[in-house]
């Protein structure tokens, strides 16, 4: 791994790519059914306390071995690692999760007489074939799924507000926002997911300008949800948000052009398996990088395959039906984040200010 170096732009890239199907799964289902109209305003609401977590896994990862380093030094070897094996376990959990839902996604967009084990082997199988090799290059292909992803969002959230019913989205009034700034408990649940990115960090070549770029990024990632939440209950309704199981892809049926180009949703849902891919590849990668930490180089080489093998079995005998899956990405997921990147860093932090000011020595 110390020849496998990659930026911090292209690590930004990986978590942009990887969150965005859970957060146009999640939203604006969660947000619509708390804040009405209001929704859209959980996009910009959560931007403050994701920087604020983003700072503290930020600090934590400076120096060797990314935030698995900065836990131990920071709360000690023992302590240390029983961190690291929690993050180790929750990035598994969701490495199952994800491919079940993919694999969900797939079945119900035309494909109800496959099995969901023939879609999940395909895509754990290309996860694992870039996890076995150099985080550089998959770094380079999710910046390339980044570009196709970020055109597919923009045609689809573009035509969704050239369609919007203002009516459905604005006033806001004094009234609405409490509604609001509970619902931005969802997207910022979703994508404290980035957290995961932070054991990636000891693999990043560290730049000038690295923190404003990852300010850049959340700031740009937290106005596509806007986007992406405006255009939804704008076009569809609060209440119907709610209840539609992916909004974006009903958003996707409205995609086209008169004697041009209609009816793109396949299209999308297609393309969109990218995403899965970026987000499987870098759970993967961030289980390898923990392994390493926690077991050693030999063991970290070996972890792709187990953590694929033990995901592929969870995904299919830990989740018999779509309806258990959705259900635990919709409140256990969120609410396992907000610990991981808000209870443990933070609490990591202090320990080692704490350290620090009785001057001890860092514990290696």
């Amino acid at each position: 791994m110390e020849g496998d170096r990659i930026s911090a732009r292209q690590l930004y890239a990986m978590l942009f790519a990887g969150l965005l199907t859970p957060a146009v799964r999640a939203l604006p289902v969660l947000t619509a059914a708390v804040a009405d109209k209001a929704a859209w305003l959980t996009g910009l609401l959560a931007f403050p306390p994701l920087l604020a977590a983003g700072w503290a896994v930020f600090t934590l990862s400076k120096g060797e071995g990314g935030l698995a380093g900065g836990f131990r030094r920071a709360l000690g070897p023992v302590a240390g690692r029983a961190v690291l094996l929690l993050y180790m376990i929750w990035a598994l959990f969701l490495l199952c999760l994800e491919g079940r839902l993919y694999a969900g996604r797939m079945l119900t967009a035309g494909y109800r007489g496959a099995s969901p084990a023939v879609f999940l082997l395909v895509l754990l199988s290309a996860a694992l074939w870039m996890a076995r090799r150099k985080l550089s290059a998959f770094a380079r292909a999710a910046e390339i799924c980044v570009l196709v992803l970020g055109l597919i969002f923009a045609l689809v959230v573009g035509f969704s507000l050239l369609d919007a019913r203002p009516r459905r989205v604005l006033p806001v009034w004094a009234e609405d926002l409490p509604g609001a700034a509970a619902a931005t408990l969802a997207p910022v649940g979703v994508l404290s997911g980035g957290v995961l990115g932070g054991f990636l960090a000891g693999q990043v070549s560290p730049r000038p300008g690295d923190a404003r770029l990852g300010r850049r990024w959340l700031w740009w990632t937290c106005l596509a949800l806007t986007l992406l939440q405006l255009g939804a209950v704008a076009q569809l309704g609060a209440s119907l948000c709610a209840r539609v199981e992916v909004p974006f892809f009903e958003m996707a049926r409205g995609v086209g052009m008169k004697g041009a180009f209609q009816r793109v949703e396949s299209v999308v849902m297609a393309f969109w398996v990218l995403s899965d891919f970026v987000w499987l590849g870098t759970l993967l990668f961030a289980i390898k990088a923990m392994a390493g930490s926690l077991l050693g180089p030999k063991w970290a080489r070996r972890s792709p395959v187990a953590a694929a093998v033990l995901a592929f079995l969870g995904a299919l005998f830990l989740f018999p039906d779509d309806f258990a899956a959705r259900r635990l990405s919709e409140w256990l997921v969120p609410g396992g984040q907000l610990l991981l990147a808000f209870g443990l860093p933070p609490l990591a932090l202090l320990c080692r200010r704490l350290r620090e000011r009785k001057g001890g020595a860092p514990p290696p």
